[in-house]
């Protein structure tokens, strides 16, 4: 099915002992389309007493579910509001959700956006602000490494989950047996003022110049309420800082009076070539047919892609029951100038089937970075 229509995405991170009554709720409010994957999150834990002066490790994580869906742009702000009332994410601790702007390209007749009855529901007031989103891609093991930027700042509590990598890594040579096949995804989230600075940061911190090292691009988010609570240890007042944070966020009605950019910008470094012009290409389809999909997809034009598994949440008794629950996502980064190549080319490859019950939708990208040779 063509569709070609500007709908809503939204994404919950939430800790694992809460994503059950989030998911409860938006069946109970008709969302039948919903993917979730297993994800971690990264906090810093504060060291008590004689070990507050050993060295190591003060890294602590927590399990997430990550769940997303689409819906019509009207409905965002009243799931938004369901999803932060059933897991309280007014907490800092809980959780992150975020809604993105994403243009349907095409699909199976099942896996459109959902569609839902008349629907409203408010939260207690809480304020939502834009936000820029940070997605780096790396080696597995060395996500920690970017994610610890995000949490040193306090801007975020960053959520990193696993994937496999396809494209890019072939085309290295004899590079390709020091790059291994599985990747750290690692999203974080940060104010627009703070954006340029903490993806410099982050590819700093990754070595990202390096070849094969990784891949990193922002991306817009319309509106969102991020976990700000980077670090666990013992609350000495009746508010946390993180608590202070969101009730100025309202008060204000903005983040602008967060921006500390003359604070943590650091001597000048070696300028560094963005990319730019790109989108982030989503593909969902069934589980085992990503790879050939993608392999149709780099014949027309896609550099690589990066894959996990999902799983496909519906009632028992709905009609997308057809739709097998174990799923592939697939995320391209690509030109905006190949998207109608790359769509072609998944269409003539059985993508919007019944033997792969395919969805494709993108979003914009502000800039990325990678290693593409002398700069």
């Amino acid at each position: 099915m063509e569709c070609n229509r500007t709908v809503s995405r939204i994404t919950a991170y939430l800790h694992r002992n809460i994503s059950k009554d989030v998911l409860d709720a938006l069946k109970e409010a008709g969302v039948q389309d919903c993917h979730i994957y297993s994800a971690r999150s990264l906090v810093v834990e504060e060291k008590k007493g004689v070990f507050s002066l050993l060295p190591g490790r003060d890294l602590a994580e927590d399990p997430l579910d990550t769940l997303f869906f689409l819906v019509h742009p009207e409905l965002e702000d009243s799931l938004i509001s369901l999803i932060i009332a059933k897991g309280e994410l007014y907490f800092p601790g809980r959780g992150t959700v975020i809604a993105e702007e994403v243009t349907l390209l095409e699909s199976h007749d099942l896996c459109v956006e959902n569609e839902l009855p008349s629907f409203e529901f408010k939260a207690p007031s809480i304020h939502l602000h834009p936000c820029i989103g940070i997605c780096c891609i790396m080696k597995r093991g060395e996500g920690d490494t970017v994610a610890r930027i995000p949490l040193d700042m306090g801007m975020c509590v960053p959520a990193i989950h696993f994937g496999t990598g396809t494209g890019v890594r072939d085309k290295m040579g004899i590079l390709r047996i020091t790059i291994p096949a599985e990747k750290e995804i690692v999203q974080s989230f940060t104010t627009p003022y703070e954006a340029n600075n903490i993806m410099e940061m982050m590819i700093e911190a990754g070595q990202l110049s390096r070849p094969g090292s990784g891949f990193i691009y922002g991306f817009p988010v319309k509106k969102g309420l991020i976990n700000l609570r980077v670090k666990r240890g013992e609350q000495r007042y009746a508010a946390s800082i993180e608590q202070i944070i969101t009730v100025l966020d309202s008060i204000r009605g903005n983040t602008d009076w967060r921006n500390r950019k003359s604070v943590f910008e650091k001597k000048a470094r070696k300028k560094k070539v963005y990319i730019r012009n790109l989108v982030d290409l989503m593909l969902l389809c069934d589980a085992g047919t990503g790879i050939k999909l993608v392999e149709a997809s780099m014949a027309a034009g896609a550099g690589g892609a990066t894959m996990c598994h999902a799983k496909h949440i519906r009632s028992a008794d709905s009609p997308l029951s057809d739709i097998p629950l174990a799923r592939d996502a697939c995320s391209m980064v690509v030109p905006e100038s190949t998207v109608d190549a790359v769509v072609a080319a998944l269409r003539q490859a059985g993508a919007f089937t019944d033997r792969c019950h395919g969805q494709v939708h993108i979003r914009q990208t502000s800039k990325a970075f990678t290693y593409v040779g002398r700069q």
